[in-house]
């Protein structure tokens, strides 16, 4: 930032001495005039004889006509003369140049003179200091401003200063306004307004989304209270919108072990429940300990308690449908009540494989022989520019072989690696392989993301063994970019800006990851160093056909505009959605519409 007061006191000291030295040269002027008019007048007055007296500064006075000598002084050699003739007589004076040097009324005058010039210069230069003070002192807050990438408080009591720290205080109450205006629009499009979970369209969504991804499964429970209309009726709107509260404090209450679920009221009478990465028996479990906590809800007067609950339950895996999955989970609770007293009912369906998935300790047993044998393979997935065809980046996924060759997703192992506590080690481990390609391969515009999870990010060792890999390799550093969900970014955001600082200062960019997947503030783009949020499939899945999710991403961008974030899209599938996220302002796109992940089998990034 340029320096005012040091610019503007230089430029000001710098005219005063220009200023003081052209009166200096007048006065210097004007004395060497005096002296030579002087010369002039006592030469006529020689020549027309009207005086005999030579005056102390003449030299010589000779004849013109005959040559003679009348008066004779002898003069130094170094001595500038000046020769004026006259009709008479010629007359040669010392020169004024050299009189007024050797006058000491001059010498006087240049001491006295020096030390009222550099007197005022002193002066002005004080003036202007305590005049410029409180510019000194906002130029001192904009340059502590900017060393620590935020504005400081100013404490200078100014009016400018106090303008500006008006201005400061008026624009951060703005950002805290418009990150709640942000959140209420969510909330009103995606939530329930009486319970504060997830309405129809958020569940619809998060069920549309998974099963976009790969190797789908999990479980779907439809749970309806019986006469609720007739609650409704004798007791009163408030009443049983608290019988549907306390049940969703109960399902919460029982869910706590389970790291991803989704709860939504579709409807009054129901509460509606996904579960992803569930396998037949654990959903059978869960539904036994549901219904059990469920039925203790008491329920008023006048109805039966033991028929006042029943619930559908579906079980989904490979590809499926939404529709189908909500239509066979309303089938299933139709059925449940057909029977009578308060129970679930599963279907038997064939589209789901009755199979078991491993217990803890296989799992831990089967991933860590695959860390120790370096089974993951990682492919890498394109994000591709909204305005040309340039891909921005690489995203990395990747997979772990099983014993028979078979590649098992990211979706399946990861949330049993972060069970037995080998998600650091898993993530490492791909880091590992993604230096190793991006230094073979040496292309320098090529960037890639990486996703962590938050046990990885929160883990001190795993933190000092990347930091120390990226270190050797700084240009490796600047072409990361590490993908981080927006929920935790929300909720762990104290425990991970020195993480997400450490990141800026390698030069590693941050993408907040799955914004949308829950309604959650988005106050981190302001609290720390985010260059991207990419979309969750949720948000972009048939958006063209949903006006909340297009009001999500518009209010989305305004916030976004004002950090330089750039916005990208997951799950991309078709032409229309493509269409409307770009007009919608989305900076890059990745899905099946533009290309399949691509597998990196280069000896690369194999261990040794």
């Amino acid at each position: 930032m340029p320096q005012i007061f040091k610019k503007t006191l230089k430029a000001v000291i710098k005219r005063f001495d220009i200023g003081a030295l052209s009166l200096y040269l007048a006065c210097v002027c004007l004395m060497v005039g005096n002296f030579w008019l002087n010369q002039n007048h006592a030469a006529t007055q020689i020549n027309q004889q009207h005086s005999q007296w030579y005056p102390p500064n003449i030299v010589s006075v000779s004849d013109r006509h005959t040559g003679a000598i009348l008066y004779q002084e002898k003069s130094s050699r170094f001595v500038i003369l000046r020769e004026v003739s006259g009709e008479t007589y010629s007359l040669i004076f010392v020169h004024p140049v050299s009189q007024l040097l050797t006058s000491w009324v001059f010498i006087a005058f240049n001491f006295i003179y020096a030390l009222c010039i550099l007197f005022i210069r002193f002066s002005l230069m004080r003036a202007l200091d305590s005049s410029f003070q409180p510019i000194r002192v906002l130029e001192n807050w904009a340059s502590l401003s900017k060393i620590h990438g935020k504005y400081q408080p100013i404490s200078a009591k100014e009016p400018i200063s106090e303008s500006i720290a008006s201005l400061m205080q008026s624009l951060q109450e703005t950002k805290l306004n418009q990150g709640e205006e942000e959140l209420k629009i969510r909330e009103r499009v995606l939530l329930d307004p009486e319970t504060g979970v997830g309405n129809r369209e958020f569940f619809t969504n998060r069920l549309d989304a998974l099963l976009k991804e790969e190797d789908a499964r999990g479980a779907v429970f439809l749970i309806c209270f019986k006469d609720y209309d007739v609650v409704q009726h004798i007791h009163g709107g408030q009443f049983a919108v608290e019988l549907i509260d306390t049940a969703i404090k109960l399902i919460n209450k029982r869910l706590q072990g389970y790291s991803n679920f989704f709860i939504a009221r579709p409807n009054e009478a129901e509460i509606a429940l996904l579960l992803p990465g569930l396998y037949v028996d654990e959903t059978e479990k869960l539904a036994r300990k549901l219904l059990s906590s469920l039925v203790s809800v008491q329920v008023p007067v006048g109805l039966n308690q033991e028929e006042c609950l029943h619930a559908g339950v579906v079980c989904f895996a490979g590809e499926s449908q939404a529709y189908k999955i909500l239509a066979e989970a309303d089938m299933a609770l139709r059925n449940a009540q057909l029977q009578g007293p308060s129970g679930w009912f599963m279907y038997d369906s064939g589209e789901v494989a009755q199979e078991t998935a491993k217990g803890s300790l296989k799992w831990r047993t089967f991933l860590e022989n695959a860390i120790q044998k370096n089974s993951f393979v990682i492919f890498f997935q394109p994000v591709i520019a909204s305005q040309s065809d340039y891909i921005l980046h690489h995203e990395v996924l990747s997979k772990v072989r099983d014993g028979q060759g078979k590649l098992i997703s990211a979706r399946v192992f990861l949330p049993m690696a972060q069970k037995c506590g080998l998600s650091a080690k898993i993530d490492l481990l791909v880091l590992e392989q993604v230096c190793r390609l991006l230094k073979y391969e040496h292309k320098t515009s090529d960037a890639c993301s990486l996703n962590l999870s938050i046990d990885s990010l929160l883990d001190e060792s795993f933190i000092e063994a990347m930091f120390a890999r990226l270190a050797l390799v700084p240009d490796i550093a600047k072409r990361l970019i590490v993908e981080i969900s927006e929920y935790h970014l929300a909720t762990q955001l104290t425990h991970l800006k020195p993480v997400l600082q450490l990141f800026d200062e390698l030069g590693v960019k941050v993408l907040a990851d799955k914004v949308g997947q829950y309604i959650v503030s988005t106050d981190y783009i302001t609290e720390c160093p985010v260059s991207y949020i990419k979309l969750h499939r949720s948000i972009v899945y048939q958006v063209h056909d949903k006006i909340e999710n297009q009001v999500f991403i518009q209010s989305l961008k305004a916030r976004c505009a004002q950090h330089n974030v750039k916005i990208y899209a997951l799950g991309v599938e078709s032409k229309e959605e493509w269409k409307t996220l770009v007009h919608l302002g989305v900076t890059g796109g990745q899905g099946h519409f533009f290309t399949e992940p691509v597998a990196q089998m280069a000896n690369a990034i194999v261990s040794p």
